[in-house]
């Protein structure tokens, strides 16, 4: 008799955004797995949107968190209720995901089973045109050094040949982007839940961060494959989801780093927002419609060192 295949719980964050949930929910009735629930955590809607996914959905479990306290406290009540009620894999998806590979659950669980030092583990990831979205970071401080290194400049180097792309390579990296991320349940059991603190941006190296310390490897997957539509979930709040992640990134680096190496990195962060800020002023003086985007760099590079 063949066994049954482990019990996965896909834990799915909404607010407000009734179509964009929609459509990756419906994208799960494809999926060719036979042993999972969806559970989606609504973060305190001030709409109908959940309810009525609700009744759209009602093979979905709807767990609905009094307040928004942001990611990690929006996702913990469906970690707490996998890790309760037998889940044997917890998959954190964002719901701007949509399943165009209905075997990708199997094949990522397949590899996981495969290889026990892998706690966490995570898919290729592609734009809705089918172009490669890059997931994998190579050291914990990426979060912190990306404005010196914008994707753009790695998208240049590989078109030209001078670094080659490891899209469809597997590979151990520290960390994956919290797009979709399968955890074993140990991973959790050894950890903890995600940290509340942080609001929005650094859940995902923390949760790295802290399994690696446990002895557990984080690798890239890509014969897994999702589309992402990429920051769906946060149109039209200009820079407020920016304000978060440089306010996470902050937390991030005085929790994990020696007073003297969080300051120094949190004061070449801002001064990358403010040079990038500088570059769009220059820019602004031939298209006046980029002075907005120069002044919200300039207002990050000083939000990054005021008090949170």
């Amino acid at each position: 008799m063949m066994a049954a295949a482990p019990k996965v719980f896909i834990l799915i964050l909404h607010w407000q955004k009734y179509e964009v949930t929609r459509n990756c929910l419906a994208s799960f009735r494809t999926l060719e797995y036979s042993h999972y629930q969806i559970i989606v955590l609504d973060n305190a809607s001030t709409n109908d949107s959940a309810h009525r996914l609700e009744k759209e959905f009602p093979e979905c479990l709807f767990i609905f968190n009094a307040e928004n306290n942001g990611y990690g406290a929006g996702m913990n009540p469906g970690i707490r209720y996998a890790l309760a009620h037998g889940g044997e894999y917890i998959f954190l998806l964002n719901n701007d995901v949509i399943v165009y590979q209905p075997e990708f659950l199997r094949l990522l669980v397949r590899f996981m089973e495969s290889h026990p030092q892998v706690g966490i583990a995570g898919p290729k990831l592609l734009f809705a045109d089918g172009r490669y979205q890059k997931s994998d970071n190579r050291f914990f401080l990426a979060m912190a050094l990306i404005i010196w290194w914008p994707s753009i400049l790695t998208r240049i180097a590989q078109n030209r040949g001078w670094i080659r792309s490891r899209e469809n390579e597997t590979f151990r990296v520290r960390w994956l982007n919290a797009v979709a991320l399968l955890f074993k349940r140990q991973v959790f059991e050894d950890i903890g839940l995600m940290d509340e603190r942080f609001f929005l941006g650094a859940e995902d190296i923390d949760l790295s961060l802290r399994a690696q310390q446990k002895g557990w490897e984080t690798w890239y997957y890509p014969k897994a494959k999702l589309t992402h539509l990429s920051f769906t979930s946060h149109e039209n709040t200009g820079i407020a989801y920016d304000e978060f992640y440089a306010k996470t990134m902050v937390q991030f680096l005085y929790k994990h780093y020696r007073q003297p190496i969080a300051t120094s990195l949190q004061l070449l962060t801002a001064l990358g927002f403010f040079i990038r800020g500088v570059e769009w002023s220059i820019i602004a003086l031939v298209k006046r419609n980029r002075i907005k985007t120069a002044r919200d760099f300039f207002a990050l590079s000083k939000k990054i060192i005021e008090p949170f």
